[in-house]
């Protein structure tokens, strides 16, 4: 290593006599930039922050992904009834399978009205339900049922039911007992 020699006036007639390193002194080194510790601990409070808002941004993704599933059984429920009063004829809802789908009369033929969703792999539910079918006939009124029917849907511990009353009428809050 070579040492280089450098004298300083500081103003008062003495000069000062240094030795230093030679290369680039510290002076003149840039100092932009960050050091690893500076890096890694943003990056620990970046994933502590992340680990303590998951849990509330996943059980509002799961609360949100099952409300779209209740609104679209609701909305194939409300076909179904609709269908049959507009045309006149009987109309089918079928809740089977973790499947919502709706079909209506055509000649003596149950043709498909409204197109099958897997509520499954659509919204990650599961779906339970009293009854596979809920029939309405040309008035818009559920025939065959003894009683309310509940149509359940569940993911990840939260659950909405839908109601279907005897005459066909859809309840939001499910069936009161």
């Amino acid at each position: 290593m070579r040492l280089e020699a450098t004298e300083t006036d500081w103003g008062d007639g003495s000069p000062e006599r240094t030795t230093m390193a030679a290369g680039p002194s510290r002076a003149h080194r840039s100092d932009a930039g960050f050091t690893l510790v500076e890096l890694a601990t943003v990056a620990v409070l970046i994933v502590l922050i992340l680990a303590a808002v998951f849990p509330k941004v996943h059980s509002a993704y799961s609360a949100e992904t099952l409300r779209e599933a209740q609104y679209l059984t609701e909305a194939y429920l409300t076909t179904a009834r609709a269908a049959s009063v507009q045309k006149g004829r009987t109309t089918v809802f079928h809740s089977a399978g973790q499947r919502v789908w709706v079909t209506t009369d055509s000649s003596g033929v149950q043709v498909s009205y409204r197109a099958a969703v897997r509520l499954d792999s659509a919204y990650n539910v599961t779906m339970t339900a009293s009854r596979d079918s809920i029939v309405f006939n040309g008035r818009g009124i559920a025939v065959g049922l003894s009683g309310s029917q509940t149509i359940t849907l569940s993911k990840t511990g939260i659950t909405k039911s839908i109601c279907v009353s005897a005459l066909g009428a859809i309840l939001q809050g499910g069936c009161v007992s």
